[in-house]
This record gives C-alpha cells, sequence and structure tokens, in this order.
C-alpha cells in the first residue's frame, strides 16, 4: 500500500467516525424532552416486570412492592404528576420503552453492556448476584455438580441470568444444556419435578422460592457464580434531562434510607446484599 493510499484509508476511516457521530448527535438533537412532556402531561407512564419485593401484584390483585412505593413517591411528591402503571415483560420490555409504552422502567433491571445499546440506565439502585436454586435431595455442592452431560439449567427468558449465560458469559457452562422459559411458565416448576437440575436466578428471586418451598428447595451460591451486578431504572436514549433528574432521584433514595424503611415491609430486601452504595458529595471516607 502506497503512503496516499494509507493517507485516504486514514482520511475515511476518521470521516466514517464523524459521519456516525453526527448522526447520533443529530437523532439525539431531534429527541423530544421526555421530562418536559411529563411535566406539562401532569402524568408519568411507569413501565413494571414482575419481580417481588420489588414491584409485584398480591392476593388482592394490588400492585405493591419496593419500587412501585418509589415510583409512586417520585411522581406524586417530587414531579406532583398522576402516576400510570403499565405492566411489561423481562423480554420485551425495550420494545415497550422504544415504542413509547412507557417513559421509564422503574425494575430492578440489570444494567448490562449489551441492554445500553438500546437504553439509557440510571446509577444502580439495588445490586444482586446470580445463585442456583436446587433440590436439596440433588447433592449439588459445585459447579461440576451442576455443569454435566445430561443435566438441564432453567432460567427465566430476558432474566438477568438468561442474558448472564447466553450473551456476558456463554461459556460458563461446559457439558450441560441452558433451557430458557417464557412467562407465565415457572422455571421452578422443572426443579422441583426433577427435569431441571438447577435455576439460575438473583439471589433474592432463589432465596424467596427457597423460603416458600422449605421441603425440597434450597440456594446454592458457588465461587464461580458471575460477579455481581447493579441493577437501575430505564429511559430512552437522548433523554440527558430525564437521565439527570433520575439520577438524582436515586441519590435521594439512598440519602434518605429509602429502602431500609422498604426492608421493613418486604423482608426479602436484605439491605447489605442488595442495596447498591453511593458515595455523595461531602461524604467521609470509611
Amino acid at each position: 500500500m502506497t503512503n496516499i493510499s494509507r493517507i485516504l484509508t486514514v482520511l475515511i476511516a476518521v470521516l466514517s467516525i464523524f459521519i456516525s457521530g453526527s448522526a447520533f448527535a443529530a437523532n439525539c438533537s431531534t429527541a423530544p424532552d421526555m421530562l418536559e412532556e411529563i411535566l406539562k402531561r401532569g402524568k408519568i407512564r411507569i413501565g413494571w416486570i414482575n419481580s417481588k419485593p420489588f414491584q409485584y401484584r398480591n392476593e388482592r390483585g394490588e400492585l405493591e412492592g419496593a419500587f412501585v412505593n418509589a415510583g409512586n413517591m417520585l411522581g406524586e411528591e417530587l414531579m406532583k404528576v398522576e402516576v400510570e402503571w403499565v405492566e411489561a415483560k423481562w423480554d420485551t420490555f425495550m420494545a415497550g420503552l422504544q415504542s413509547g409504552k412507557y417513559d421509564v422502567v422503574l425494575s430492578n433491571v440489570a444494567r448490562r453492556p449489551n441492554r445500553a445499546v438500546s437504553a439509557w440506565f440510571t446509577k444502580p439502585v439495588v445490586i444482586g448476584s446470580q445463585t442456583f436454586l436446587v433440590r436439596k435431595d440433588s447433592g449439588v455442592s459445585s459447579l461440576a455438580d451442576i455443569d454435566k452431560p445430561g443435566n438441564t439449567i432453567i432460567v427465566r427468558l430476558g432474566s438477568a441470568a438468561h442474558i448472564t449465560y447466553t450473551e456476558n458469559d456463554p461459556d460458563f457452562f461446559q457439558n450441560a444444556t441452558l433451557k430458557s422459559l417464557a412467562p407465565p411458565a415457572l422455571p421452578e416448576q422443572e426443579v422441583a419435578s426433577g427435569r431441571a437440575i438447577a435455576m439460575g436466578a438473583g439471589s433474592v428471586e432463589t432465596q424467596q422460592i427457597a423460603r416458600a418451598n422449605p421441603d425440597w428447595a434450597e440456594v446454592v451460591v458457588l465461587p464461580e457464580s458471575p460477579r455481581s451486578v447493579g441493577a437501575g431504572f430505564v429511559m430512552q436514549q437522548c433523554q440527558h434531562n430525564l437521565l439527570h433528574y433520575m439520577n438524582t432521584f436515586v441519590d435521594t433514595i439512598i440519602e434518605t434510607q429509602f429502602m431500609a424503611k422498604q426492608a421493613e415491609l418486604y423482608p426479602d430486601i436484605v439491605l447489605d446484599a442488595i442495596v447498591a452504595p453511593t458515595r455523595l458529595i461531602g461524604d467521609l471516607p470509611k
């Protein structure tokens, strides 16, 4: 390749980056200010995804949970607007967000790079770790016990566990088969029946199932399990003002010990295990 050819190649590469960057800036420059729209509308539409104790329907069919209480505080007390809750699903909530079904998603959504391609996240509100729900009589105590030929590990379609083992760490299981189930199917039933050796899910979910089924279920935390990930609230891309507002809201949740109060209502919230720490201006080093 001649010097001129090399220079042209570099110029073309630089120009393509500039054009793509300009296109992105143009897209953001034409995006509506959703925070302004919410305030003018007098209503915020909040997407929620079933995941107890953060957001779920109780025995009376009423929506409740720690993040439901947070969302009501966000709309009614801080924004001074009406709150409309719109149900979403783990495998389709991004499409609903992009199509404008809701303004933000207030659920325990794991902050993943692949998800960040399509949406913007606040700073972490809570953290979590991947665990395994197994039968007490399974004899599972190590990764080798789970990762055997013929074994099936079950996960919820679209969940953080599903994304972890299919996209972020697809080689985690070398021998076992990973199977995903879409709602309303219950993955824990596959474990209870023996059709699956384990269910992969966050610690809050597996602990809940184990407590509800003490006769057969237990939770195994392995040293090799993927590390904890932060979960944040979600909104469309290019929403700078709304993202700033929601990040300030997350700081408010942590400053006011909001999750500690929720833990009194929902025992499944273990503060030391799931609440994300945030260093605020003026904090003294510990």
